[in-house]
């Protein structure tokens, strides 16, 4: 009984620690902070952008810039930059670009480092 239980445990915590040893983001790898903003420090953005997965934010051949509400500007390296620098992704997984009626994001950060895209809405609701 006791070694049955120990199996998942172990399982566990090692999916657990593939998962934060293969981070997405990486500073000055796949992306660069551009403007610090209002904030005079920018270690918990850091640390939050190595915790994230930009793909939907990023372009196949253009870099792409996000603005956090403070005023933080990081720009998305494009993912053939990405390529290049041997991240194993697939170039056509990413748009050429934007479609014209996207609506760009305010992005904040929340507690323990979590970034939240805040999006607003100009139709009507009902």
């Amino acid at each position: 009984m006791k070694n049955k239980l120990l199996k998942p445990i172990i399982v566990f915590v090692f999916i657990g620690f593939t998962f934060m040893v293969k981070a997405q983001e990486e500073n000055n790898i796949t992306y660069k902070i551009i403007d610090n903003g209002s904030v005079t420090n920018i270690q918990p953005y850091i640390d939050a952008m190595n915790s994230a997965n930009f793909k939907y934010h990023r372009l196949r051949n253009n870099r792409n810039i996000i603005i956090f509400d403070t005023g933080v500007k990081i720009e998305l390296y494009s993912a053939n930059e990405l390529i290049a620098s041997g991240k194993n992704i697939n170039a056509t997984d990413y748009p050429e670009s934007f479609s014209s009626t996207r609506q760009v994001p305010l992005f904040v950060l929340g507690a323990n480092n979590f970034i939240l895209e805040q999006h607003t809405s100009s139709g009507k609701h009902y």
